[in-house]
């Protein structure tokens, strides 16, 4: 009786490593569509190399769709804000002279976590890119508000950085967005 079981054992054994091969195999070239979805996403952008950084940033972008990775995107775009929000505070403290452009700034940061990025986020998910692609448009265009106020007040800003990923994010996340169109 034992020997029946062993030769059982013999014959699936190849059937198992086989299946077990074949899923791999599906699993690796399904990983590397989803990269290649994502690099030729990236190619289209007015910064690859900003996108890339943006998208593997986050291990949901290897199995999202074009909408899922413009998600990823918006996220990212918002994750930026809420960052540069925590800089202005920090600033605040440390430099109360530029305290009213820094107030301009937080306005306008404001705008793109709690309105922006919100309506581009919906809109996305409800299927109409036109509007999440507006809501990106916005979040550059407010970080090159933020970057002026400062000259507007006599100051060199100690912002131009973030405000300059800020811009170049938004327009990647755009792009991608446009995309969807």
């Amino acid at each position: 009786m034992e020997s029946r079981n062993t030769n059982k054992m013999k014959i699936s054994s190849p059937l198992t490593i086989l299946f077990l091969l074949f899923l791999l195999q599906q699993t690796l070239l399904s990983a590397m569509a989803d990269i290649q979805l994502i690099k030729n996403t990236c190619k289209g952008t007015p910064s690859p190399d900003l996108c890339l950084k943006i998208l593997l940033a986050e291990p949901k972008s290897q199995n999202a769709d074009l909408t899922g990775l413009a998600l990823i995107g918006v996220d990212a775009v918002n994750n930026k804000g809420l960052e540069i929000l925590k800089q202005i505070v920090d600033l605040k403290k440390s430099r109360p002279e530029l305290r009213p452009a820094l107030d301009q700034c937080a306005e306008v940061y404001h705008a793109v976590v709690e309105a922006d990025v919100p309506s581009s986020r919906d809109a996305l998910r409800g299927g109409m890119p036109k509007f999440a692609e507006d809501g990106m448009a916005d979040s550059a265009v407010e970080a090159q508000v933020c970057e002026r106020r400062f000259g507007e007040h006599g100051h060199a800003s100690p912002m131009t950085g973030s405000n300059n990923v800020m811009h170049d994010a938004a327009n990647v996340v755009r792009a991608i967005i446009r995309m969807l169109l």
